[in-house]
């Protein structure tokens, strides 16, 4: 992270008054998206919680890290997609189809 952006999210961080340390649901009404959607996010790699919490405990995620996220158009794109195909995938095995039927499905839907 540039220091120009570390900058930035700094005060936009100081600007909206909020904690250095954010709940899931905090970080879930940032993003846009509920606090299932921020697990998957975890477990993707795409969001760090703050420590080495358990994994049935509470996580903390920093502030400064995630407005510097925010800013960063690519990030956002990668989260959403990755948001996306667990939700295809899920519906898909719901469904009792795989993954890559579906997609095909979609695809000659169009």
């Amino acid at each position: 992270m540039t220091d120009d952006m570390m900058q930035t999210a700094m005060t936009t961080w100081a600007a909206k008054n909020l904690p250095a340390r954010l709940l899931a649901g905090d970080v879930a009404k940032l993003l846009n998206c509920s606090t299932d959607d921020v697990a998957i996010l975890v477990s993707a790699g795409k969001l760090r919680a703050l420590g080495r919490p358990k994994p049935n405990s509470v996580k903390f995620f920093s502030g400064v890290e995630l407005f510097a996220l925010l800013a960063d158009r690519e990030w956002l794109d990668d989260a959403t997609k990755t948001i996306g195909q667990f939700w295809r995938r899920k519906n898909a095995r719901r469904h009792g189809l795989t993954f890559e039927k579906q997609e095909n499905a979609d695809v000659s839907a169009r």
